[in-house]
């Protein structure tokens, strides 16, 4: 049944994303798990593995750091690569707050100053593409490369959707999912179970999310101009959710931005082609 979000749509087909369930673990990449404890006590696990300059993996609504798995073996042949399960999400703790964008994006500013960085390269996906261009708005001293895949943060117009935002069953969860792939096939029946499993566990999150959006989204609009860090634009371009447009309008917005496109790839191209998306990663901040 089509479900019509007024003016939610502005922004939820913006921030869908997912969790996959599955082990991190390299034969020849080491990932650690690991937690650090925030300044109001939040206690936030990340997954870590190389070393040298930081990267920080910011995840999508409803998606978790191990949604990354398939890029951090990758990324860290060269870097110290640092994948966040935001509060709320994960194994990270879930404290009494609206988990807002803006919320996240706070919680991430401690958690860089938490870690002990000066500088680190934010990459986030979806709704984390938002927190993570926040970030670097305000405070673009401790950020030196913002890499934004797939993101949310501009408005759009309202229209129907047959895509929940928020699944409250497994039918609505293989919905969401089939949305978020190009290939199809992918979708199978373990993932549907293993994701509506981990669905059942962050609904509060995410509808804590969803209804801040009705009071304020701070929509970036209006500041793109004022992201002067140099900024990548990596986009899935069979992306059912945010089509290539909105990848476009960043590139337009933000001064000397760069835009990749990756075929064969959905709202997560890091998930479906981890060798194209951590190949144009590394490109971008080689010269960090």
């Amino acid at each position: 049944m089509k479900r019509i979000f007024a003016s939610l749509l502005v922004v939820l087909p913006l921030l869908f994303s997912m969790a996959l369930v599955s082990s991190c673990s390299s034969s020849k990449i080491q990932t650690r798990s690991k937690g650090v404890v925030l300044q109001d006590n939040t206690v936030v696990h990340y997954l870590e593995a190389g070393q040298g300059p930081v990267l920080i993996l910011i995840h999508g609504l409803g998606s978790s750091a191990n949604v990354w798995c398939d890029d951090i073996g990758l990324l860290a042949t060269d870097y110290r690569v640092i994948a966040v399960d935001l509060p709320g999400y994960g194994k990270s703790d879930r404290p009494k707050a609206d988990y807002s964008v803006e919320y996240q994006a706070g919680m991430i500013k401690n958690f860089i100053e938490a870690l002990g960085v000066d500088k680190v390269t934010l990459v986030g996906n979806s709704f984390g593409g938002w927190i993570a261009a926040l970030v670097a708005l305000d405070s673009p001293d401790r950020v030196s490369r913002l890499v934004l895949v797939d993101s949310a943060g501009l408005r759009r117009e309202a229209a129907q959707t047959d895509v929940p935002p928020n699944p409250a069953t497994r039918e609505e969860e293989k919905t969401l999912l089939l949305a978020l792939f190009a290939d199809k096939s992918k979708v199978t029946e373990s993932l549907v179970n293993e994701q509506w499993d981990y669905r059942k566990d962050i609904r509060a999150t995410v509808q804590a999310a969803i209804e801040s959006f009705k009071n304020k989204a701070p929509f970036l609009d209006n500041r793109l101009q004022n992201i002067k860090v140099p900024t990548l634009i990596i986009w899935g371009e069979q992306d059912m959710l945010v089509p290539l447009e909105v990848a476009e309008r960043f590139t337009s917005g933000i001064r000397g931005s760069k835009l990749i496109v990756i075929n064969n790839a959905g709202h997560q191209p890091q998930a479906e082609q981890p060798k194209a998306f951590t190949r144009a990663v590394k490109g971008f901040v080689k010269s960090w």
